[in-house]
């Protein structure tokens, strides 16, 4: 997009999966929007970083149900992006696993209960892992991140290199002043990450730094991802011929440019040498960090404002953004075309 319009129904502050997957389910309803972007490209920071995990079962009912639905439109219409690969969620705790096998039954997801020797078959290199119980969830997959934002841009209007300088009511919504000019704007969708809310002079959201790695090893053929949810959380998948892993580290930091940190290299180290000897000696071909964003009570902020007309929320997805991304679309967009009648 070449320049600015000095009037548009909706305006979608940021890039990434929210603001992107909004922009394509307001699309579907002929609402007129223009995403701004800071950056000179999409997911540059969050959205571009994750691991890609498909996973449907969340921590609570109300993030599963966006990923189910967004599960459900990867392995559909997005289906391009999605790769059935099936996920296991690994637990030493077996009343743990038993909240998350009566989550999958609210919500109809299939699963099938896992021994610890029916993890080890299926990631032989993680034999030390201290599993009570698992779930395989057949209906998981991997996400090819950057095809989805790409699908859900193809016919977006976006405007690069427009950082967002101030948001101000007036007009006939809000004004929303960026490096490349202002807008005039009915509405205007918060979808900036981890900094959202600091242009309207909202709290912080709580911006949590994880480091990810490209390891030299082999993944075993066909294996689903592998998310141990326990005292040593950690998660790996195949990535082509090696594996990505996380020790799901947490650092909270301001909003930032997240970028990796050496000593978190040698605490996956350390967490292989107990629980996967075979993966403790393999080189990092790769590292690097994402942030992640999260309200108080860690559930998503969707929605219209309640003080504010035209203001609408698609921040704080807490690091389930890929595989909820076209269900928070869909509500997102829903709330707008509601702030538009």
């Amino acid at each position: 997009m070449t320049g600015l319009p000095a009037q548009i129904d909706v305006v979608i502050v940021g890039g990434g999966f929210a603001g992107c997957a909004t922009a394509w389910a307001l699309r579907t309803r002929g609402i007129d929007a223009v995403v701004v972007e800071r950056e000179p490209a999409l997911g540059r920071y969050a959205s571009g970083r994750g691991a890609g995990l498909g996973r449907q079962l969340a921590e609570d009912d109300a993030t599963t149900a966006l990923t189910v639905r967004g599960a459900e439109l990867l392995r559909g219409e997005l289906a391009d992006a999605w790769s059935p690969t099936g996920g296991i969620l690994s637990f030493d705790d077996a009343a743990h696993a038993e909240r998350y096998f009566a989550r999958a039954a609210r919500f109809d997801v299939g699963v099938e209960v896992l021994s610890r020797a029916g993890v080890c078959a299926r990631w032989p290199q993680i034999a030390g892992l201290p599993t009570e119980r698992a779930l395989l969830v057949p209906s998981d997959g991997v996400i090819d991140t950057r095809r989805l934002l790409a699908h859900f841009a193809e016919h977006a209007t976006i405007a690069f290199d427009a950082g967002v300088t101030s948001i101000e009511p007036g007009g006939r919504g809000a004004r929303v002043a960026t490096v490349r000019g202002a807008i005039e704007a009915r509405v205007v969708v918060d979808a900036s990450g981890a900094w959202a809310g600091a242009l309207t002079g909202d709290p912080a959201l709580a911006a949590i730094t994880r480091n990810l790695f490209l390891l030299e090893a082999t993944p075993p053929a066909g294996a689903p991802f592998l998310w141990h949810l326990g005292r040593d959380e950690m998660y790996v998948r195949a990535s082509g011929a090696s594996v990505l892993a996380s020790a799901c580290d947490e650092t909270r930091e301001p909003a930032t440019d997240a970028k990796p940190d050496p000593d978190r290299a040698r605490e996956l180290t350390a967490l292989y040498a107990r629980v996967a000897p075979a993966l403790a000696a393999v080189p990092h071909l790769a590292q690097w960090a994402c942030q992640r964003s999260f309200t108080p009570d860690r559930q998503m902020r969707l929605g219209r404002d309640p003080a504010r007309p035209w203001l609408v929320w698609a921040a704080a997805l807490g690091g389930h953004g890929a595989t909820s991304s076209a269900a928070v679309g869909e509500r997102v967009a829903s709330a707008v075309s509601d702030a538009l009648t």
